[in-house]
């Protein structure tokens, strides 16, 4: 389906500055509403998209910032992996999480492009690149006889595109709870894949499966070690006692976030995303809820910080992979990859002290 998809965002926004990099931020949204995984996007897009850059000259360290921001996207925007584990271990509504990620994820993408919009001439191209450019302000612009046309793009692109439609839809409607959805979305898959695109064969399913298997064992155990690391916090009453220390140093919700956002940030540099979440949600989430944070713009919140993450020296995986694929040393990503993370701040606070922006669709679909 990655094909496809690129040709779809190609098609729509190949034709900006920075076309290529702009495609690559699109790619990944689309992209994530299949896998759910920002480290999945890195890798399934960056073999194609950052070969691409850079044969059109762009940085390798630019392209491999790129990749690195554009599936922060991911884990926002439903189904999402790490809303999943969020939702089992707070007990909150799946179907509320999935809806609440969806304008912050638009809203992200937007930022995101904005930004390549201005930093790509300067940042983005080696200086051969831009000396031999003979259109300054078109430099970096897919050819039009090379785009995609859109209306084919869309058509191939559209049997991939409304799974999560018919996730989120069969959600809304009461059609099926979260957990049919997944069962309803791989017989979708498995019919789009041998019927409509005839790429999945008997062979490729049985690999599938296995990999599912290891995936899916792989998350239940970590979902078990959960359960246990929650019950022992309870029974040890943690919970209370880290709300005591808090209450003590401030009541205010807005101090309030600020300190959960400035924790998530720095537990996010050492710890992987769904380790962090597990460890700290029995803890803030009690905390939070206590102090009127809404238990699912707290796990927007939480979900944005730890997407963050992924751009964060020295754990920082989606960097590090991004890295790897472009053949650049870590300091040089660390350095193009700087704007990108302060906009990923920039959108983190945003998110964070205007509770609306994931609220309103929750609130205007699911009452």
């Amino acid at each position: 389906m990655t094909k496809r998809m690129l040709d779809l965002a190609d098609s729509i926004v190949g034709g900006l500055r920075g076309g290529i990099a702009q495609t690559t931020v699109l790619s990944s949204l689309f992209f994530g509403g299949i896998s759910g995984s920002a480290v999945a996007s890195v890798s399934s897009l960056g073999r194609i998209l950052i070969p691409a850059m850079k044969q059109r000259k762009y940085r390798p360290e630019y392209a491999s910032a790129v990749m690195a921001a554009a599936p922060v996207v991911d884990p926002i925007m439903p189904p999402s992996i790490t809303m999943i584990v969020y939702g089992v271990v707070s007990g909150t509504s799946i179907g509320a999480l999935f809806f609440a990620g969806i304008v912050p994820a638009v809203l992200y993408v937007l930022m995101l492009m904005v930004l390549i919009h201005f930093t790509v001439k300067r940042l983005g191209f080696t200086k051969e690149a831009i000396a031999i450019a003979q259109d300054k302000a078109r430099i970096g612009m897919t050819p039009k006889e090379d785009r995609p046309k859109f209306l084919p793009s869309l058509w191939k692109a559209l049997p991939a595109l409304l799974l999560p439609v018919l996730i989120l839809g069969g959600i809304r409607f009461g059609v099926f709870t979260p957990t049919e959805a997944a069962a309803i979305a791989v017989v979708y898959a498995l019919v789009v894949g041998f019927a409509v695109y005839r790429e999945l064969s008997i062979k490729r399913l049985v690999y599938a499966l296995a990999d599912s298997t290891l995936i899916v064992g792989l998350i239940m155990l970590v979902l078990s070690a959960a359960q246990i690391y929650s019950w022992a916090l309870t029974s040890g009453l943690v919970p209370q006692m880290a709300a005591e220390a808090i209450f003590t140093i401030t009541e205010n919700p807005i101090v309030l976030l600020l300190l959960i956002n400035a924790v998530l940030l720095v537990v996010g540099m050492f710890i992987e995303a769904n380790a962090a979440l597990i460890i700290l949600t029995p803890i803030l989430y009690p905390v939070a809820t206590s102090m009127g944070v809404d238990p699912v713009h707290l796990g927007i919140i939480i979900v944005v910080n730890l997407s963050v993450g992924l751009l964060t020296p020295p754990v920082g995986i989606g960097l590090m992979l991004s890295a790897e694929l472009a053949k650049v040393s870590m300091v040089k990503a660390i350095r193009a990859v700087a704007p990108f993370l302060i906009a990923g701040i920039a959108f983190l606070l945003l998110i964070t002290f205007v509770p609306q922006i994931s609220l309103f669709l929750p609130n205007l679909l699911l009452g």
